[in-house]
């Protein structure tokens, strides 16, 4: 199955995928390309992991920070902050935000879950797991994955 798996990392995150699957061979992993993944697919690759941080994450989904956080019950004020931060191109201070008001676990967990969507929908029939990593690319904070089937 290792061969079979692609593990992209988005910016500075490329030493923690390398610590959380160490027995994926240097060639599985890749930073972070979507023309690649679908190469791939075609190729036989059956998974997907993505390692990476808030802002690689929201370029793939697009801008949906704000209603994540309303999702995720963070209230409404919170999901126009959020939104503000998304809006001005400043992932990190929407981290910030999430964090600060204790919402980080659940709005993580759901950027991966729609990241992981999105990376499935661009590679079906590819199973996708999701890694939300920190600003350092050394912490993990969120997860949400399929195993290849």
């Amino acid at each position: 199955m290792i061969d079979e798996t692609l593990v992209m990392y988005g910016n500075g995150a490329e030493a923690a995928a390398r610590r959380m699957l160490p027995k994926v061979p240097d060639g599985g992993f890749a930073p972070i390309d979507l023309d690649a993944l679908g190469d791939a697919a075609g190729r036989g690759l059956r998974q997907v992991v993505l390692v990476a941080g808030l802002a690689d994450q929201a370029a793939i989904v697009g801008p949906v920070l704000g209603e994540i956080t309303r999702a995720m019950d963070g209230g409404a004020a919170l999901a126009a902050e959020v939104a503000a931060a998304e809006g001005d191109a400043d992932p990190g201070r929407a981290y910030a935000l999430w964090e600060s008001a204790g919402r980080l676990g659940p709005c993580g967990r759901e950027l991966c879950r729609r990241t992981a969507g999105e990376l499935e929908r661009r590679a079906e029939p590819v199973a996708a797991q999701v890694v939300l990593v920190d600003a350092t690319g050394e912490r993990m904070v969120g997860m949400f994955g399929r195993m290849a089937r």
